[in-house]
């Protein structure tokens, strides 16, 4: 019993890091990384519209190449490290190392969403597409849409709180985006996203009867 639920937490955990957004400082200055960030220009990705207080793509993802380490619990698989690449024509990389596998994930950012457009895991070598390859690439899931507004659904995920505060090993944060969704056992995901961070944890939470599995990755680290 206890070892085919471990494994559900595993696939669920591998499941989650297809779409997260896991992020890029460093640990002692904890700076706001999206300072440190350099977006393109020329383009209207980031733009933050007059009056809107809409949030800019670029704010979903750390710097470009930081290494973001995050801490887990409840499975050997929760510890996360992340690296942010960015690549030509609004698109981003991150590859993401949980010790068992590295999957590789591309982000493609405009003005009004963030489009996840590739997914491989067991992915072990640098993604260097062309331009030409990289506008081929077919969206897969939406994983942000502009604005950000409490109670809408992003493919099948409520934001469930735009002001919500929560604690990691690198510091508490304040003003967090969460999205949640519920699986038909009752098993509840939430990633929780910060300005000029981006995502900064994800939980994992799965009641059978008296018993409650969680598993967590928190960020602990950016460099």
């Amino acid at each position: 019993m206890k070892r085919s639920v471990k494994a559900l937490i595993l696939v669920v955990v591998l499941f989650l890091s297809a779409f997260a957004a896991m992020p890029s400082g460093t640990s002692t200055a904890k700076a706001d990384v999206s300072k440190a960030a350099v977006q393109p220009t020329g383009n209207d990705v980031g733009l933050l519209a007059k009056k809107s207080h809409r949030l800019q793509a670029y704010d979903f993802f750390m710097a470009d190449g930081t290494t973001a380490h995050f801490e887990g619990k409840g499975n050997e698989y929760a510890d996360l490290t992340v690296r942010t690449k960015y690549l030509k024509d609004n698109h981003v990389a991150l590859y993401e190392d949980n010790g068992g596998t590295v999957v590789l994930r591309v982000y493609r950012l405009s003005k009004n969403r963030i489009e996840l457009v590739k997914w491989e895991a067991e992915f072990y070598k640098e993604y260097n597409p062309t331009l030409k390859q990289l506008r081929a690439l077919k969206p897969i899931s939406v994983y942000m849409k502009f604005p950000i507004k409490k109670g809408d659904i992003v493919d099948g995920r409520k934001i469930v709180s735009t002001n919500a505060t929560v604690t990691t090993p690198y510091k508490k944060f304040k003003k967090a985006i969460v999205f949640e969704s519920k699986s038909k056992d009752g098993a509840v995901n939430r990633t929780y996203f910060v300005k000029g961070f981006g995502e900064v944890k994800r939980e994992f939470i799965l009641k059978q009867g008296k018993d409650t599995f969680k598993v967590t990755s928190s960020l602990k680290s950016i460099k």
